[in-house]
């Protein structure tokens, strides 16, 4: 996992952060257009890292210095603007109106974290043709906060990532056994402390969100602007969530022997309201002779893959079946729904980080990532069996001499 996880959000995935923050960002405020610039602290000055419009223009390598353009300015005061209307606003009487949007009103809100400029994220294009208004600008720069968090705290990883990197060039050290499993405890405690900073915080926006609702007794532009905002802060505490999951697979563990069956039996257990509410049948073939294994995170596996198993079977109800065995010193873990499966032409993309085919804000794209990187530190595999019957069948297999090996035997 050191080998794929490199950040927080690996630098590979940065522009998949950055699409998905300003895709919800756009849909939260019902937009079409914005962008995303990060300050470049060498060169002084912004780079465009994410665009998008209802044009059919591209654009790529942009860049804004500071106090020029909406960014620019936006950037070097550190102050969010709204524009109304840049035709007749006085504060950008003398620039050019920007040809690939479609609107005239803007929202430019600075990306600020530790005091540092991080860059400026940008919103246009209102679906509805009519101005944004300061209402929306609020809700953008309550959002901004968070992501200029999550984007600081990666950008001083990397660094100190690069540091170790060099040092340990310099020294020419093969890492041992307890230097990856410090690396991984610096990873989950790093993830675990942005995920609680987040929280805190977003706890009490939601709380005074909910309560002002409780104060409007009838339907109006308030209470609609409140109930975005509500969707919106719902999304950002799915995805700290995901943050915890993932900061709990990569902490510290302890050489705790499990029995899998009962892991298995207090996941359906942690599960069990998502298997009433859809009125599924669990059917379980549990091998009782099954070796004790080495507390890797086997639960937070078993509990991704069935309350995927849910969602796939919906409210229609259906079937989960899970069994136990052992074959050629393999110890084989099955998962099979009869819910609606998964096409063969994305099969090959659903253990990719951030990859998801559930609506935007209902999933993270992370859950199958993290089973998979749980289960090569037994040096196991998980996969996806191809049946001829409907639903999708997953199988975990784990190798008897590793399962009371610590993160495994061979995690590069």
């Amino acid at each position: 996992m050191v080998n794929q996880v490199k950040n927080i959000i690996p630098e590979a995935n940065m522009k998949d952060f950055l699409k998905l923050t300003l895709k919800n960002c756009m849909h939260l405020l019902k937009s079409k257009g914005g962008s995303v610039f990060l300050f470049d602290n060498e060169k002084q000055d912004l780079a465009l890292k994410i665009y998008r419009s209802s044009s059919s223009r591209r654009l790529s390598g942009i860049r804004e210095r500071l106090g020029q353009g909406v960014s620019g300015v936006v950037a070097s005061k550190r102050e969010p603007i709204l524009v109304r209307d840049i035709r007749i606003d006085p504060r950008f009487r003398n620039m050019k109106r920007f040809s690939h949007y479609r609107t005239n009103s803007f929202l430019s809100v600075p990306l600020v974290a530790a005091d540092k400029l991080i860059g400026v994220i940008n919103i246009s294009e209102r679906i509805s043709g009519k101005p944004f208004t300061s209402k929306d600008l609020q809700i953008l720069f309550l959002i901004s906060n968070y992501i200029a968090v999550a984007i600081h705290k990666n950008q001083l990883y990397e660094k100190t990532r690069e540091l170790n990197q060099a040092l340990s060039a310099a020294k020419d050290v093969e890492d041992s056994e307890l230097d990856q499993l410090k690396k991984f405890a610096s990873i989950g405690k790093l993830v675990a402390g942005i995920a609680h900073e987040l929280n805190n915080p977003l706890d009490g926006v939601m709380r005074y969100v909910n309560i002002s609702l409780g104060h409007l007794n009838e339907d109006g532009i308030v209470r609609e602007y409140l109930l975005n905002a509500k969707k919106g802060l719902s999304r950002i505490a799915g995805t700290i969530r995901s943050l915890l999951d993932f900061a709990q697979v990569y902490s510290p563990v302890f050489n705790r022997p499990i029995d899998i069956n009962k892991t298995i039996e207090d996941s359906l257990l942690m599960t069990s309201h998502h298997i009433l509410i859809n009125n599924i049948k669990v059917v379980k073939q549990l091998n009782p002779r099954l070796p004790a294994a080495c507390d890797n995170g086997l639960k937070l596996v078993f509990i991704n893959i069935i309350k995927n198993a849910c969602d796939a079977i919906g409210a229609g109800g259906g079937t989960i079946k899970v069994s136990t065995g052992i074959k050629n010193r393999r110890i084989e873990i099955k998962f099979r729904d009869t819910g609606h499966g998964i096409p063969e032409e994305i099969q090959k993309k659903i253990f990719e980080p951030f990859f998801t085919t559930k609506e935007l804000g209902s999933g993270s794209g992370l859950g199958l990532a993290i089973c998979r990187d749980i289960v090569q530190r037994y040096n196991g595999k998980i996969y996806l069996e191809q049946g001829k019957s409907r639903g999708a069948h997953f199988v975990i297999e784990l190798p008897v001499d590793g399962l009371n090996s610590p993160r495994g035997k061979n995690n590069g």
